[in-house]
């Protein structure tokens, strides 16, 4: 399951105990959870687990509980604070995991800072999360350029939303080489691997070769999407043609793939 939740800047905490509930402002201080109580406590860390953050109001209310604090693994030793978190239904008190698992099989979820002078939550197996885990942080800048802008094309470029329109077209446990005109992230070396696109905040900028050929081809692309008619095929798309396209800020490689004799 992916988790996306947008939070406003004052929402309910909960303590476990029903007769203990009070009411408090979850805020974000660097990229750490902290809750401001109404009585003036403040917890932090470790003193969240067990809280539960409630965004929104009935029918359409979540619950989400902070269940404990990744303190092991690759996670860990970045500067952002992981928390393993679960759904709660409060109808009937089952509970399900918030994020699905991440490539090193971890089930975490973080806080950023949005632009409503709140924060979202987001886990490292979405790609929200793991485009600001590579580098790109949607609340900064870096050589003049918005990073929400190279965070938007990272989104697409992961989901092969080459529309920009969220209608994705890439497949599960796909591998794609990742590289930036800022440098945040360099490719590696990826034999097997082609030029694929060029991404920009919109989507593709062009297309050299779709991810996943089964799902859609260049030929259905110039159909849906007639922006990006005349910038299809590796004739017209390749990295050093987009070098020169300040709408290209982000780019990649993927293994070319060919149609099936089953569709």
């Amino acid at each position: 399951m992916f988790f996306f939740l947008r939070i406003g800047a004052f929402i309910l905490a909960l303590l476990a105990a029903p007769a203990l509930a009070r009411e408090g402002r979850f805020v974000l201080e660097g990229l750490d959870l902290t809750l401001r109580l109404s009585d003036g406590t403040v917890l932090k860390g470790d003193g969240l687990v067990g809280l539960t953050l409630t965004a929104g109001q009935p029918p359409n209310q979540t619950d989400i509980r902070i269940d404990d604090i990744v303190r092991n693994g690759p996670l860990a030793k970045r500067e952002i604070a992981f928390y393993r978190m679960s759904l709660q239904d409060t109808a009937t008190g089952a509970s399900q995991s918030l994020c699905a698992a991440d490539p090193d099989g971890e089930r975490a979820a973080f806080a950023f800072p949005n632009d409503a002078g709140g924060f979202s939550i987001t886990c490292t197996s979405g790609a929200e999360g793991k485009c600001i885990l590579f580098g790109y942080r949607p609340w900064e800048t870096r050589d003049g350029v918005p990073l929400r802008d190279l965070h938007k094309a990272c989104v697409h470029m992961l989901r092969a939303d080459y529309g920009g329109d969220d209608r994705p077209t890439t497949r599960d446990g796909t591998a794609v080489n990742i590289y930036d005109r800022l440098g945040i992230q360099h490719p590696d070396p990826a034999p097997g691997m082609a030029f694929e696109a060029a991404w920009g905040a919109e989507g593709a900028v062009c297309v050299s070769h779709t991810r996943i050929a089964d799902n859609i081809t260049l030929e259905e692309l110039a159909e849906r999407y007639p922006r990006l008619r005349g910038r299809l095929g590796p004739h017209v798309c390749s990295e050093e043609a987009m070098r020169a396209d300040p709408l290209a800020l982000l780019y990649n490689q993927s293994v070319l793939t060919s149609r099936s004799d089953k569709r």
